[in-house]
């Protein structure tokens, strides 16, 4: 009996990784069209098919990957579920999961409390994981391989995330506010020990050492995030050396900021400038609309699910590039004054 020929032989024969022979095969990814054509001359060279069932002979797979955000086990007292970066996160990891001929589950967060209960994954991806994170141990105590989008700090050594370039990402905001003629810049950071607030913390705390600026960093609590912020911002314009900016780090607290500028009767951006940390609807929809951070949650979502397919394919990976870094865009609202200087006060 013929031996079926695997995605691996194709790769190797025509001297491409196995990701690119899986975008070319899937009309994914970017594949130069030289590239795409030698490797679909390969695939009919040696009569490759894909096999869904004979992957799932291998150790019982059930094509279905598992996905797990940053929700409370009361879920109906959780904005996390109305967040649209959660929602763009969840959709675009589907579509990444339904064209790799897998299925997507999204997991309720009471797992860490009960177990898998038979829920039928092959492997996790876990969104904003805190330090040592239980969902990521449930998983890896079930044998199953786990992809995080941003970093597991309590896992130094793990190199299988998706993260943002959070270093670069803050600078960027605060270079731009000072752009804009901003002396005081205020940080409402979010109460909770995931990566990517405690590093958006350093990076933050590093830039003003460089620039001996004040520091002016407010710690707002998750919930309930909107009037938490709204709070938290009343009581920095009251003050008596009121910021002239404010970095909203979280996208629940943005409504908040602006409801609490409205109330202190501040003009933005005229008396309080006021940028975002991650891109959202409450920032584009905002009166005015709000200088955000993209962090482009639909391409971290398809490396995630690149990254968690390759893992399964191959021992250890594979040639799949882990970590990945998804770059973020800083879009120019008016609530920055869309690129316009401000006047220095």
């Amino acid at each position: 009996m013929a031996i079926r020929p695997t995605i691996r032989d194709v790769a190797k024969a025509a001297g491409v990784s196995i990701t690119t022979v899986s975008h070319s095969l899937n009309g994914k990814g970017r594949v130069d069209p030289a590239t795409r054509a030698q490797v679909m001359q390969v695939v009919r060279q040696l009569g490759y098919r894909a096999n869904r069932n004979a992957r799932g002979l291998r150790s019982g797979r059930s094509d279905t990957l598992g996905l797990l955000l940053p929700v409370r086990a009361d879920v109906q007292a959780d904005e996390a579920l109305s967040l649209d970066f959660y929602m763009q996160l969840a959709t675009s990891a589907a579509a990444a999961a339904f064209s790799r001929e897998q299925a997507l589950m999204l997991l309720p967060p009471t797992i860490v409390q009960t177990g898998l209960r038979g829920f039928g994954i092959d492997g996790g991806i876990v969104v904003d994981p805190a330090p040592r994170d239980p969902r990521v141990s449930l998983l890896t105590e079930h044998g199953l391989p786990v992809v995080t989008i941003e970093r597991d700090l309590g896992r130094p050594d793990d190199r299988w995330y998706v993260a943002s370039e959070t270093d670069a990402n803050t600078r960027q905001v605060l270079d731009h506010l000072t752009a804009q003629g901003a002396e005081r810049i205020a940080l409402l950071v979010p109460e909770t020990d995931w990566g990517w607030a405690t590093e958006t913390l350093g990076a933050v705390d590093s830039w003003i050492s460089e620039h001996s600026a004040p520091r002016l960093i407010v710690p707002v609590a998750m919930q309930p995030g909107e009037e938490s912020a709204f709070q938290a911002t009343r009581r920095l314009l009251d003050g008596r050396q009121p910021p002239d900016a404010i970095f909203v780090v979280a996208a629940r607290f943005v409504r908040g900021a602006l409801r609490a500028a409205a109330a202190c009767s501040r003009q933005i951006p005229g008396d309080l400038l006021i940028a975002a940390g991650v891109d959202c609807v409450q920032a584009r929809e905002g009166d005015p609309p709000v200088t955000a951070l993209d962090l482009h949650p639909e391409r971290q979502a398809e490396a995630a699910v690149e990254m968690l397919v390759g893992r399964l394919d191959g021992p250890d990976g594979g040639e799949v590039e882990a970590p990945v870094y998804v770059r973020a865009t800083l879009r120019l609202r008016a609530s920055t004054g869309a690129g316009t200087p401000r006047a220095s006060a």
